[in-house]
C-alpha cells in the first residue's frame, strides 16, 4: 500500500538562493499520527506548501495518497486532504458562520458545516465577526474549516502557534479529537505538544531531516543518564564525579550523570558518593525528554 504522504529526495531552492528543504525524505502511512518538529525556518511550512501544490519542488517527488502533487489527477486527491494554516486569515466583514458556510461551498452545495461547527462547540459563536473571536476560537474556526470535508488527510502547520501556554493546553484536546481516525500530520516547533499528539517524528533542521521514527525507535539512541541531589552543591557532586571517570552536568540544582546501565551502575555511583561524605539524597534514571531527544539530532 501506498503511504499517504511521501517526499522523496525533495529539494526546495528559492529564486533568492534560500534553501526550504535539502533532500528531505519522509513518509507517512496511511493512518499515522506523524509530526515535523523543528524550529522556524527549518521547512516545516515550504513542504506543507508543496503538499497543495502551492510550491513545486527543485528536485525530488512529492506524492500525496500516491499521486504526486504536480500531477493530472492531484486535484482528486487534493480533495481528500485538509490543512490548517500556520496562520488562518480573519476575514473582519465575516460573522464564524458566513465563513463555515464558505468553507462548506468551497467542497460543493451537498456539504453541510454542522458537523464540523459541532465538534469544535462553535454554536454560540456563529454570528460573531471572526476578527472579534479570541485567538483560541480563531484557530478553533480554522480546524473546523479543514475538517469541513471529513478529509482523509488532516494538516496542522503551527495550530497553536501565537497562544498562551493556556490556551495551547485548552486547544489540544480538539486537536487530539480532530486527529482522530484520519491519517494526520502535525507541524510544530513546540516539543511537548508533539509527544503528546503524535507515535512517530521526523525533526528537521534548515531544510534537512535530521531524524526519524517513533518516539521509542528515537529514545534508543539516548544514552541513559541517572539523576542524582544531594544536600552539597551541584558543584560539589560534579567534583566528586569527575574524580570517578564519570561525565555529569549540572540541571536544575541536581546532577545527571551518564551511565551504560543507570539500573546496575546506580547503586555504585550512590555507594561511591556516600563514601566521598556527599550527603545524597536522590539517585533515580532519568526517562529521556523530547528536548534530549531532538538535541541528539541536532548533535
Amino acid at each position: 500500500m501506498a503511504p499517504a504522504i511521501a517526499f522523496r529526495s525533495v529539494t526546495k531552492r528559492f529564486p533568492n538562493g534560500t534553501l526550504g528543504l535539502a533532500d528531505a525524505t519522509w513518509l507517512v502511512a496511511e493512518g499515522a499520527h506523524a509530526c515535523l518538529l523543528g524550529s522556524s525556518g527549518s521547512g516545516k511550512t515550504t513542504a506543507v506548501r508543496m503538499l497543495q501544490a502551492a510550491l513545486r519542488p527543485t528536485g525530488g517527488s512529492v506524492l500525496l495518497l500516491g499521486v504526486p502533487v504536480d500531477g493530472p489527477a492531484f486535484r482528486q486527491a487534493r480533495s481528500r486532504l485538509g490543512i490548517v494554516p500556520q496562520l488562518p486569515g480573519m476575514y473582519p466583514d465575516l460573522t464564524a458562520g458566513e465563513y463555515m458556510t464558505l468553507a462548506a461551498r468551497l467542497y460543493g452545495d451537498e456539504i453541510r458545516p454542522d458537523r464540523a461547527i459541532d465538534a469544535l462547540d462553535l454554536g454560540e459563536y456563529l454570528q460573531t465577526r471572526m476578527t472579534y473571536l479570541s485567538p483560541n476560537f480563531q484557530r478553533r474556526l480554522a480546524l473546523a474549516a479543514a475538517l469541513v470535508a471529513d478529509p482523509d488527510i488532516l494538516v496542522l502547520d503551527e495550530p497553536t502557534a501565537g497562544l498562551e501556554p493556556d490556551d495551547a493546553r485548552d486547544l489540544q484536546p480538539f486537536l487530539r479529537e480532530a486527529m482522530r481516525g484520519r491519517t494526520a500530520v502535525l507541524c510544530t516547533h513546540r516539543e511537548q505538544e508533539a509527544r503528546a499528539l503524535c507515535q512517530e517524528v521526523a525533526i528537521l533542521r534548515a531544510g534537512r531531516v535530521v531524524a526519524q521514527g517513533t518516539w521509542e525507535d528515537l529514545t534508543r539512541h539516548i544514552r541513559p543518564r541517572l539523576r542524582v541531589a544531594a544536600r552539597q552543591s551541584a558543584d560539589r557532586v560534579l567534583a566528586e564525579l569527575e574524580r570517578l571517570n564519570l561525565h555529569a552536568e549540572a540541571a536544575d540544582g541536581a546532577v545527571l550523570v551518564s551511565t551504560a546501565d543507570p539500573q546496575q551502575d546506580g547503586a555504585s555511583v550512590l555507594r561511591q558518593l556516600l563514601d566521598a561524605g556527599v550527603d545524597v539524597y536522590e539517585c533515580a534514571p532519568v526517562a529521556p525528554e523530547v528536548k534530549d531527544i531532538v538535541l541528539e539530532a541536532y548533535q
